[in-house]
């Protein structure tokens, strides 16, 4: 009777011990390879922002660099440019042609005396420079696509001695190419920083699976199974690969694992009762998930675990409160837009319908057709920018040429001219920039419309380079709402209230980023960089 009390006591408890434990299992590892995804996308991101540092000052090295200088000239100002040389083991100058030749390079010294030291088949002695240069052809990417305008950034590194290298380039003034050997040594110190004292393993590998970068020394595994993780680098062919062993990723499930035949052990002596509380223990917190779970499926979005406890279980729950509030969230927000939508279309339609219900009983002649005229446009201009928001949602493809930019400008306020009914003036010359045209003389049109709209006397627009500033002489937009203007359906009241749906100016942001710059607001200018 005793071992029958005793079996009757423990069943109940090791199957929600077993319960628990592979619920929490299931939790520990999903948590696992979120943080392996954070790390490595947070990784990524110090990669690929030390890239565009890289070829950011490369840009801005090759525009201070002259065609017609003398060679010592050139060398003497990319020492300067270059110190400290915290990015690049080596900077060339190269004039293009069918010959491509370099005429002015710089090196860091331990990097000129690797070269100097090995044999290396991509590389020659320039008695020009006195180095060791590159022997890339006109057809090499390196330079064909710096001369046509294009940055370039090899897929893999090069190892001179201990010092692994990117090749980049950027075009120069004059149709020459400015290339560069990112030091990427720091590379591993960005992993070992991420990392921290974690006994994870970062690795850096390119497209052909090639380790590029690692945060410790070689990797021989450790002989245990592994979780891994590879999260790609938006804008390369590379990625980030996070390994940990199983046995350290999933410890916690040891503890809880000792815990259960501890309780076990212990519910023998205690008999039925203990167990009763172990397992209600056990039993609630799974219990109250299931619930939870049951009235998400309901439709109550509201509806939450209430467990606060801070093991396993509890940092369960705390994940499935997260993730029906951001359930929740998302529902209002998909109510709030189409209560907005709503909204702006049904104003329109009901005035619409209203003259034309005039018209039909002979209250009001043809002088409201245009009045229906101007319903209807409206009710078309949001339509057509409700499709442009889905549209750049789901990644609008831009179609870019060459444009000069102070032209395009020039143009879209022409467009407007006969509409002012004030002062407008453009000013100022654009630089030629690959952009889509279409789309970015959108964004022009509606900052001068909107302008225009608020304005009392004049409105200005100026072109600076790849800057484009739309200013007016309005009450302005008050600093705690510059960026809350930019949210669909948000307008600010500022004097009186112009029609539209509220989103000309998101969707002008979002096409401003799609061509990598930007659209800010303040006051009384709106300034486009492109």
């Amino acid at each position: 009777m005793f071992l029958a009390l005793v079996l009757v006591a423990s069943l109940p408890l090791a199957g929600v011990g077993l319960l628990t434990f592979h619920l929490t299992k299931q939790s520990v590892l999903k948590q696992v390879q979120s943080n392996h995804a954070q790390l490595a996308a947070a990784a990524g991101s110090m990669v690929r922002n030390y890239l565009q540092t890289a070829t950011t000052k490369l840009k801005s090295i090759a525009q201070m660099i002259r065609k017609d200088e003398d060679p010592r000239i050139q060398t003497t100002r990319l020492n300067k440019l270059l110190d400290p040389p915290d990015l690049f083991l080596e900077v060339s100058y190269w004039t293009v042609g069918k010959n491509p030749e370099v005429q002015a390079q710089v090196q860091q010294m331990d990097y000129n005396s690797a070269q100097n030291g090995g044999n290396l088949s991509n590389r020659a002695f320039n008695s020009k420079v006195g180095q060791q240069v590159a022997t890339w052809g006109p057809e090499s990417p390196i330079l064909n696509r710096a001369v046509h305008g294009m940055t370039y950034a090899a897929e893999t590194i090069e190892k001179v001695g201990e010092f692994p290298a990117l090749p980049i380039s950027v075009p120069a003034q004059g149709g020459a190419v400015l290339t560069a050997n990112v030091d990427f040594r720091p590379v591993e110190d960005i992993l070992v920083g991420i990392s921290g004292i974690h006994p994870r393993v970062l690795e850096l590998v390119d497209a052909k699976g090639q380790v590029i970068a690692r945060n410790c020394g070689e990797y021989r595994g450790t002989g245990y199974e592994d979780i891994a993780t590879a999260e790609p680098i938006r804008g390369t062919t590379w990625k980030i690969v996070v390994r940990e062993q199983v046995s350290i990723a999933l410890a916690p499930l040891h503890q809880i694992k000792l815990q259960l035949i501890y309780g076990l052990c212990f519910a023998v002596f205690l008999s039925s009762l203990l167990s009763v509380v172990v397992t209600r223990r056990m039993v609630r917190p799974v219990q109250a998930l299931a619930r939870t779970a049951d009235a998400l499926g309901r439709g109550n979005l509201s509806a939450r675990t209430g467990i606060a406890r801070d093991d396993e279980i509890g940092q369960l729950a705390m994940a499935f409160d997260r993730m029906a509030a951001a359930l929740q969230e998302l529902d209002s927000l998909k109510s709030e837009f189409v209560a907005h939508v709503s909204h702006e279309l049904r104003t329109p339609l009901t005035s619409a319908k209203m003259a034309l219900a005039n018209l039909q009983e002979g209250l009001t002649g043809p002088e409201t057709l245009p009045r229906v005229q101007q319903d209807l446009d409206r009710l078309i201009r949001m339509v057509n920018e409700l499709l442009d928001v889905a549209r750049i949602e789901e990644g609008l493809p831009l179609a870019k040429v060459r444009t000069d930019l102070g032209g395009l400008v020039r143009t879209a306020v022409d467009t407007l001219r006969p509409m002012a009914k004030v002062a407008l003036e453009v000013r100022g010359a654009g630089e030629l920039i690959d952009l889509d045209a279409a789309r970015v003389q959108q964004i022009v049109v509606n900052l001068v419309d909107n302008a225009l709209k608020y304005a009392k006397g004049r409105v200005e627009v100026e072109v600076r380079g790849r800057e484009v500033r739309v200013t007016d002489d309005g009450p302005g937009v008050p600093p705690e709402h510059r960026e809350r203007i930019f949210e669909k359906f948000s307008r600010v009241e500022t004097g009186p209230k112009p029609p539209g749906a509220g989103l000309g100016l998101s969707i002008s942001r979002k096409i401003a980023r799609l061509h990598g710059g930007s659209l800010e607001c303040e006051g009384n200018t709106f300034v486009l960089r492109l």
